[in-house]
């Protein structure tokens, strides 16, 4: 029990009540009736069954008047979030939400969230209004007119991280955050990381679970191409926990304890509430509390009460070993192999070019920075070459390329080496519109749901649901090189890569593996993948590739998209040293936060920025002086790169360490932007020179920053931070170190 921690708070919400006390008196009952929709989609999929939050639930009623305009930003995953978590804070008598008057800032978020492969409500007006006379979709009448009928504020619902964004805004929680996507026990993954931010002290309180729905369209069709057993469900089950001594010292009522079990993985198989995705296994925790029941599901186990002796040893630490990297692995925009990346990175050199993913003549946005001559088949293993090659998920791709490398580039990586891979959303591709959708559609926007269940329900080699298994990878990965540590799949946008290679250090330093491979991946250089970002006016329309993409420029129009894929083994330092391993720098430390401010703005004051550096300076035991340099988040949009130099500025006072941002060479490679800008900070360690702002022709005065000459700057930084900013106001910063920084 040691580490263990107090449930002073639940939330539930789920088909068989709006709260944890009327779902046990319901269940107790009997089990739940599933049924089929109503309409044409139940003839496309009869088999596949579901049940359904009550249509009395009322979202709007956990938001305050002010914020109920937020609903529509809202997919329903995150209003069984938003309403859990109220519920959960609520229970734990923390006081009414409108009321919380910033008591809740210092607390952590932990959430696991499942896929969102898009409403198919928001998307098929467009296919509508693309569709070419052959009856495929048309490029050219996209542009000119199915553009047109998409909503940029749709996007934001497929998301990954929006579900905890929304709670960290009505909660006002800043404090450190993850988000999980690991199937049935990603709120499990959650939960075990949120009793680690409480008995390591890095957050005071954490709220901490799952919510996912699974009923839609997509969701049923995917069901029922896996073969999933049990009917699709839905729910939201979160929990406030606390220090047991701190719930004891302001009478809390302490529901359970939850405690890190340190067991194997358990497969979380479909309860009495069906298949919930990604809050399968918090609604079944949540259910053991309402019960007054032990329950140990994978890395965590809960109980009705504590031995308080057993409660009062001393906590689990970390060790003071610093993490070392010690192999690489990598496909991006700047080369396939560290020597090149560091040499083209440190020379200036732009992958910057014209889009050859798809004719982009006439599109919008004319450049992208692309992986070229990238050839997955040369690389991988035929097994698995023929796993992930030609389904037009090409972050899967890069992924595992990068990853065996990194593998190959150790040399001995260990069986019990875990998995932490980062990645972002499963947006939709032209090929599975093509596949699955547009042959059935008619010109006002209905599908012949009937036809499509006699032709294509079945059909097991579609683009639909592969693509959208945004976690396959860890499995693949585990597999192909036979590793028994557990695997995890970091969700939250831009942040992602960022946060999972913290999170493995954190298991290294914990004591929980003896290795980790960790990196992230992703690619949206594809027409659907572009266009919610062009639409909200994120990326640069310049048509000069020399242009493209300016960070802190006072011209700066917004980013250039990037791909890439970019892995990393870890170990302890005394480890590779003893081995003689070659190593390529060190995670000193990482930090993150919530800006908890606006779901499609960042916190005008670089609020959770700033925080989320402090917090990696803390972790690595580094002051201010010390940093030598800065990899900058540096988007290129208006607002992030004033925001980010706020933040460091205010971190740093005038005398501030030199900043760049490696996107005006790379490109906003999304969720692998921490994986891949990682590699440009082991560039300056390994080439002694700080990475360039190539387009840096005019700083913006309301900047001021030392900003790193277009041309790069001679110096030998033994400290750098690394930022990686998401979406939604989730952000994690890396503090890296020198090879020789612990000599």
């Amino acid at each position: 029990m040691t580490g263990a921690v107090a449930v002073t708070g639940v939330g539930l919400i789920c088909p068989a009540g709006l709260s944890l006390d009327a779902t046990v008196a319901r269940l107790a009952k009997g089990p739940l009736s599933p049924e089929l929709p109503e309409g044409e989609e139940a003839q496309a999929l009869p088999d596949v069954l579901r049940l359904l939050v009550s249509a009395s639930f009322k979202p709007r009623s956990y938001l305050p008047k002010r914020r109920r305009k937020d609903l529509k930003l809202m997919a329903r995953a995150n209003r069984l979030a938003l309403a859990a978590a109220s519920m959960a804070v609520e229970d734990a008598g923390l006081g009414p939400l409108d009321e919380l008057d910033g008591r809740l800032a210092e607390a952590g978020l932990f959430l696991g969230v499942g896929r969102e492969p898009g409403n198919l409500r928001d998307i098929i007006p467009a296919l509508v209004h693309s569709k070419g006379a052959d009856g495929r979709v048309s490029l050219e009448r996209l542009i000119e007119e199915g553009m047109g009928w998409m909503n940029p504020l749709s996007s934001l619902k497929t998301l990954p991280n929006m579900s905890l964004a929304h709670v960290a805004i009505r909660l006002g929680a800043m404090g450190p955050s993850q988000t999980r996507c690991t199937g049935p026990e990603a709120g499990l993954d959650a939960l075990a990381e949120a009793v680690w931010s409480i008995v390591e002290g890095r957050a005071p309180l954490a709220v901490a679970g799952a919510a996912d729905t699974r009923v839609g369209f997509t969701d049923r069709l995917v069901a029922q191409r896996l073969d999933s057993k049990g009917p699709v469900s839905e729910a939201g089950a979160m929990f406030v926990l606390e220090p047991l001594a701190a719930a004891h010292a302001r009478g809390a009522r302490v529901r359970a304890v939850l405690s890190l079990t340190r067991g194997g993985e358990v497969e979380v198989g479909v309860g009495a509430l069906g298949d919930c995705g990604a809050a399968t296994g918090a609604a079944a925790l949540a259910l053991a509390v309402a019960r007054g029941e032990a329950l140990a599901l994978g890395p965590v186990a809960v109980a009705p009460g504590v031995d308080e002796a057993e409660a009062a040893r001393a906590p689990v630490t970390a060790g003071d070993d610093p993490v070392a990297i010690t192999g690489v692995g990598l496909a991006t925009p700047l080369g396939h192999d560290f020597e090149t990346f560091a040499e083209q990175l440190l020379a200036g050199v732009c992958g910057t070019g014209a889009i050859a993913a798809f004719d982009a003549r006439e599109f919008p946005v004319r450049n992208a920075c692309e992986v070229a001559r990238f050839e997955p088949r040369a690389r991988l293993p035929k097994a698995l070459a023929d796993a992930v090659c030609g389904l037009d998920d090409r972050k899967t791709e890069l992924a595992m390329v990068a990853a065996l490398d990194a593998a190959r580039d150790h040399g001995a990586l260990a069986a019990e080496a875990g998995v932490a891979y980062a990645t972002g959303l499963s947006s939709v591709s032209v090929i599975e519109l093509e596949e699955d959708y547009a042959p059935y559609l008619d010109t006002e926007a209905n599908v012949d749901y009937a036809r499509f269940g006699r032709e294509r329900a079945d059909v097991r080699d579609a683009q639909s649901p592969r693509r959208h298994l945004v976690d396959r990878p860890v499995g693949l990965l585990r597999e192909a090189l036979g590793l028994r540590g557990s695997g995890t799949c970091h969700f939250s946008a831009c942040a992602a890569a960022a946060e999972a290679i913290g999170h493995a250090a954190d298991r290294i330093r914990r004591g929980e593996v003896p290795m980790m491979l960790a990196g992230g991946a992703d690619s949206m250089v594809h027409p659907f993948g572009m266009l919610p970002f062009i639409l909200l006016g994120a990326t640069s329309t310049a048509v000069n590739p020399a242009e493209a993409g300016r960070p802190f420029d006072r011209d700066r129009d917004g980013f250039v998209m990037g791909e890439g894929g970019a892995f990393f083994v870890l170990e302890p330092l005394s480890a590779a040293r003893a081995a003689g391993r070659r190593v390529y720098g060190l995670v000193l430390g990482w930090g993150s936060s919530c800006d908890a401010h606006n779901v499609t703005a960042p916190h005008p004051e670089g609020v959770g920025a700033e925080r989320a550096m402090r917090a990696a300076l803390a972790d690595a035991g580094l002051s201010t002086g010390e940093v030598d340099y800065i990899n900058a988040h540096g988007t290129g949009t208006l607002l992030n790169d004033v925001t980010e130099a706020g933040a460091i500025r205010r971190l740093f006072g005038e005398s501030g360490p030199p900043v760049s941002s490696s996107k005006a060479q790379v490109g906003h490679t999304i969720a692998a932007a921490g994986a891949v800008e990682l590699l440009a900070c082991l560039a300056a360690f390994h080439g002694e020179r700080l990475p360039p702002n190539p387009h840096l022709m005019h700083a913006d005065r309301a900047v001021e920053l030392d900003l790193v000459e277009p041309a790069g700057r001679a110096g030998k930084p033994r400290v750098i931070l690394s930022n990686s900013f998401g979406f939604g106001g989730q952000n994690a910063c890396l503090a890296l170190g020198h090879p020789e920084w612990a000599r």
